[in-house]
């Protein structure tokens, strides 16, 4: 990674950057939002319409599509009478609530589409997972099921280090994940490690928060372990449980959705230019306060107004103080999340030779928030109900009841 240095002028760097510019590719890309991944419809229990469950389980989802989001949210729809369902949804941990809301809503319509009269079914998106059941389901971890989704593009530069590098990156955030066991907290970890001067892995990991540190551990672990499985000389994969999940790409839109597109040149090439004007690499990033990695301090910094704190010290003086806060605008609007809000290179090269006005830049992708931290995926056929029973045995311990969280 090129370091600046000292006599590093603002002007160079900008010329700098309109020369990356133009290796990059100018195409635009789309990506709608929730996206469905998978459902899984059991099959061993159905109800009849106009039923006691059929009530409960209209009841359920209607309170689960009303919740106040804050991630996670468990529910009992007939508690203490005849038929009970009980249901819960999981989003993304770094999901807004407005997106969470927005796909438990969706979430709550498709599951009955897609496995109607079915007496339990899990449903995952992108961005959330729903699941309901005639069963107790709460506190208590469930590995019998799992969906498999492998990236599409095959590993082309050096597989044997993307495999190593995953499975210790995995271990390394499954281990911070399953820790998180303060009230409040999201058992949700993200990083990311480098791969080649060019690609750099990213993983997500998730837990449902209801469940135990231990057994939160023992699902990603069965998670992890079945990455090679699914996705042996693939740019990735994720591994779906009802009690965790795991994800692991090359680039942050394969880690939530699985796809590879222009914009992810487009994110690169953001980080490049805030690593640039730091002169800190993002996965060597380090900060005192809880703030995991460099597109999560610069986040910080522009929010509380104090961009210019991200420049590297040894360029004071020798800088135009307007062009480098544009510089970081810039950086940051290419980091987005979503890939259509990212701009294109061609308006790259025109937002840095002028002054015009620019968008205000959502949170970045991947943003580590303190103590917590990010999770996600691609599909399957859009109408095939899969059931694939998983050797490790069910944890039966019942856990004390919880209704809502």
């Amino acid at each position: 990674m090129i370091s600046p240095s000292s006599n590093l002028s603002s002007a160079i760097l900008i010329s700098f950057l309109l020369t990356i510019l133009h290796f990059l590719s100018l195409s635009p890309t789309s990506k709608a939002t929730p996206t469905y991944s998978a459902i899984l419809c059991p099959n061993s229990s159905t109800y009849s319409p106009i039923s006691a469950y059929d009530t409960n389980l209209n009841y359920l989802l209607i309170a689960l599509s009303n919740a106040d989001p804050d991630g996670f949210f468990n529910y009992t729809a007939g508690k203490g009478l005849p038929d009970p369902s009980y249901g819960l949804f999981l989003c993304r941990g770094d999901l807004s609530s407005a997106a969470c809301d927005d796909c438990v809503t969706a979430a709550s319509t498709e599951v009955l589409r897609r496995c109607p009269q079915s007496k339990s079914a899990s449903i995952w998106y992108d961005e959330c997972m729903l699941r309901y059941s005639d069963t107790y389901i709460f506190s208590a971890v469930d590995m019998t099921h799992n969906v498999m989704l492998p990236g599409a593009e095959n590993v082309t530069e050096q597989p044997g280090q993307f495999t190593e590098s995953l499975r210790e990156l995995m271990g390394e955030l499954s281990t911070r994940a399953s820790l998180k066991n303060q009230p409040g907290d999201k058992k949700f970890a993200t990083g990311e490690v480098k791969l080649t001067a060019n690609q750099t892995l990213y993983g997500l990991l998730q837990c449902t928060p209801d469940i135990t540190s231990a057994d939160c551990s023992r699902c990603l672990t069965a998670a992890v372990s079945n990455l090679p499985n699914c996705c042996e000389g693939k740019q990735g994969g994720r591994v779906l449980y009802t009690s965790c999940n795991v994800s692991g790409y090359i680039s942050p839109e394969y880690a939530m959705h699985g796809q590879f597109s222009v914009k992810s040149d487009v994110f690169s090439f953001g980080v490049v230019l805030l690593e640039i004007i730091s002169g800190k690499k993002t996965n060597s990033f380090y900060n005192p306060d809880c703030v995991e990695n460099l597109l999560s301090y610069a986040w910080k910094l522009w929010k509380d107004g104090t961009p210019l704190d991200l420049m590297d010290p040894a360029l004071e003086g020798s800088y135009s103080i307007n062009e480098v806060n544009r510089c970081i605008h810039i950086g940051l609007l290419c980091a987005q999340p979503n890939p259509d809000a990212r701009p294109s290179m061609t308006k790259v090269v025109r937002m840095l030779n002028s002054y015009s006005t620019m968008s205000l830049p959502q949170q970045p992708a991947f943003f580590a928030r303190s103590r917590t931290t990010s999770s996600t995926l691609q599909g399957l056929e859009p109408d095939r109900p899969i059931d694939k029973p998983m050797t490790l045995p069910v944890n039966e311990e019942s856990i004390a009841e919880l209704d809502h969280r």
